[in-house]
């Protein structure tokens, strides 16, 4: 796997297809994550209205699922939108928000994995746990738990193959697999857990990449890659006096001068083979 050629594939990519994004996503970041779209050179849409998402969908080039704020017209919305990236061949990721407290994400969650075709599933390991054992048993929407190396991998890696889907699963280390490769990503700061939208964001630049990408576990994996070096490219430039507030400003700078600036990046590069 020449992961670095692919890398570099897919950024030329990104940068001349401007690939549209199709999300149907929570109120609380739907202007963070259209931002970042915007700053990863994407075409950020953000529609929800089941009357039209079929039509949306089918003029995208991904399409983006967000179980932050569900309701029963955004829920019909993502089947319907669902649906018809399935009879386009479009990619799908769902971002299972929150659904290790709530029963009713949850269910919903699992409706999706199991009736429509979800090409990634971008989630931290509390929700990525939930899905894997279908239990909705913890609370509030953040991740609580910090895994060690050999669980986390155990949890995404069978979360793949029991929904045949790619499984980023981001945390102080990402990890990503397909089901039969493993990979740790190390990179971010600690930043990232003190704003809003970080994990919403991170879905979206996933959904950038896994949109122009012949291999979706490379497109995945390069968007958590981005996320990772923007984030510290971002807290680099902070000086003491500042905080969360000017962390999140510079977030979305930075990922645009780390996709403008790859090639400058690419040879520090080195993902790490688990197993």
């Amino acid at each position: 796997m020449n992961m670095k050629g692919e890398f570099k594939q897919i950024i030329e990519d990104l940068q001349s297809v401007k690939p549209v994004l199709h999300h149907i996503t929570n109120y609380v970041t739907a202007g963070d994550c259209a931002g970042i779209a915007l700053a990863a050179g994407a075409s950020p849409v953000m529609a929800d209205a089941p009357e039209e998402v079929a039509d949306i969908t089918a003029g995208s080039d991904a399409l983006v699922l967000n179980l932050g704020t569900v309701s029963q017209d955004r829920k019909k919305a993502m089947e319907i939108a669902a649906a018809a990236a399935s009879e386009n061949k479009i990619p799908v990721i769902l971002d299972p928000v929150g659904v290790m407290s709530s029963r009713t994400r949850l269910d919903f969650a699992l409706k999706l994995l199991k009736d429509h075709k979800i090409t990634v599933v971008r989630g931290n390991y509390s929700e990525c746990r939930a899905l894997l054992q279908e239990e909705a048993q913890e609370r509030g929407v953040d991740n609580l738990r910090t895994p060690d190396q050999a669980d986390a991998l155990k949890t995404v890696k069978e979360t793949a193959q029991k929904y045949n889907c790619v499984v980023a699963m981001t945390g102080q280390v990402d990890y990503i697999s397909d089901g039969l490769h493993a990979l740790m990503i190390n990179g971010g700061h600690p930043l990232m857990t003190r704003i809003t939208g970080a994990g919403c964001m991170t879905t979206t630049v996933v959904a950038a990449c896994v949109a122009v990408a012949d291999e979706k576990l490379e497109g995945a994996m390069l968007g958590l890659i981005i996320m990772g070096q923007a984030a510290e490219l971002a807290a680099g430039l902070l000086e003491k006096k500042d905080g969360p507030g000017l962390f999140k400003a510079r977030l979305f700078d930075s990922v645009y001068h780390v996709i403008d600036k790859w090639n400058l990046i690419m040879d520090n590069l080195n993902p790490e083979r688990a197993n």
